[in-house]
């Protein structure tokens, strides 16, 4: 069976690798679990209004994105042992901060202290994967990578909808008084802080020219091939895609909260994406592993984009339902491939840039979507007043769609220069 020897051939990778996948799940389940309770622990527990929770969301990504830009770079600057255990250092004192501080102040310089390592994890992982698989092994080892992620997200339900009603008033911890939310960001600062153990336990894969070089040298150098300029504007395409998942975690918890009354266990709900994830990935990546990455990608992208419809022609849980579940499945198709894509087109030693740079069309518009998304609640579905969640759905889903019909009119331009690294 294909998948059993995919496996087979993977348990021979060093150990390393297998240190990175739990790296990765600890560090899913703190960062899911805080950015889809972010806006709402600022509206619960500090009086904010949806506008005003949405700007905060908005500027923390703002700040993580600017941080982005550089972090790929950095990180193939120092080598991936060193640039993972700083990110990780940088999450667990953030994440500390904001689970123990019950002022705005604390809460601002905790955001601010965890966007460096949020912002370079990603990349430096997911180069990491690549530095330590073959290439008989690397698209297996990105689909599995892609379901040890969606393990961490699945385990946001149970524990934000649990924490919700087991710490309604709280609890003391080391004579703190902690609300439910900041108890669900004290697990994901335990999990920073063993993350910080594991990154002191990898060995780099080797040490290339790259770790010798500065890192404007190697911004210089990546930056000035046309066919990276060519593969952001794919990547760019594909964050109009991406940005259903950022109103997945901004505007659909509040969302679903006002229209199905405030006891919806939205977070339970949404962990059908993970399972279906779970689920599915391996087994898709097994079957469309011969087919080119491009076109398995645009098929997902499309399919993605079509989710939100459900939600603008219903306010049903049946549609949010379809929603999640259509999603999950465009998503089980694109996005493994795109670690995959991104991965193996780079060149040898420059996985971090092209994995950091390849996150900015993203990141960039995450902000977008914080403001957006407070906005728009309060427009279309306020907590009190006149509600026309439909239309905030159809703006939406206008604006994805876009992006994948695009995609499949520039193939020819954008496709095989895009590949032309893997082949040297």
């Amino acid at each position: 069976m294909k998948l059993l020897e995919d496996l087979r051939a993977l348990a021979a990778s060093p150990r390393e690798l297998w240190i990175v996948y739990v790296m990765k799940l600890l560090e899913s389940i703190a960062y899911f679990t805080v950015y889809t309770l972010l806006v709402i622990f600022l509206s619960d527990d500090h009086g904010y209004s949806d506008t005003d929770a949405g700007t905060v969301a908005g500027t923390w990504l703002t700040a993580i994105s600017l941080v982005v830009f550089v972090s790929g770079f950095v990180a193939d600057a120092m080598g991936i042992r060193r640039a993972l255990l700083v990110a990780a250092i940088s999450t667990a004192i953030g994440r500390g901060l904001l689970a123990f501080s019950g002022s705005e102040v604390g809460i601002y310089t905790a955001l601010v202290l965890s966007v460096w390592g949020i912002a370079s994890m990603k990349p430096t992982m997911n180069a990491a994967v690549r530095a330590y698989t073959t290439p008989a092994t690397v698209s297996f080892a990105f689909s599995l990578y892609y379901v040890v992620m969606n393990l961490g997200s699945l385990s946001q339900g149970p524990l934000i909808t649990e924490f919700r009603e087991w710490f309604k008033t709280g609890q003391d911890i080391a004579g703190v008084h902690l609300s439910s939310s900041q108890m669900v960001f004290f697990v994901g600062f335990v999990c920073s802080v063993l993350n910080v153990g594991l990154a002191a336990m990898l060995r780099d894969a080797e040490a290339p020219a790259a770790a010798q070089r500065s890192p404007f040298a190697i911004a210089r150098e990546v930056m000035g091939a046309r066919s990276f300029w060519l593969f952001m504007g794919f990547v760019g395409l594909l964050t109009m895609v991406r940005l259903v998942f950022q109103h997945a975690h901004l505007t659909w918890p509040k969302y679903s909260l006002r229209a199905f009354g405030d006891d919806f266990p939205f977070a339970w709900y949404w962990s059908i994406n993970p399972a279906v994830i779970i689920l599915l990935t391996p087994v898709v990546t097994a079957l469309t592993r011969h087919l080119r990455p491009y076109p398995v990608i645009v098929l997902g992208a499309i399919v993605s984009s079509l989710s939100v419809f459900a939600m603008a022609f219903s306010t049903t849980i049946t549609a949010s339902v379809v929603f999640i579940v259509t999603l999950s499945l465009g998503e089980a198709l694109w996005s493994p491939r795109l670690y995959e894509y991104t991965a193996t087109i780079a060149p040898r030693g420059r996985e971090s840039s092209y994995m950091g740079l390849a996150e900015v069309p993203l990141f960039l518009a995450k902000p977008v979507v914080g403001f957006f998304s407070g906005w728009a609640l309060t427009r279309w579905m306020p907590e009190e007043g006149p509600r026309d969640p439909q239309q905030m759905w159809w703006i939406i889903g206008l604006m994805t769609i876009a992006a994948p019909l695009a995609m499949v009119f520039l193939r020819s331009t954008i496709e095989a220069p895009a590949t032309e690294p893997a082949a040297r």
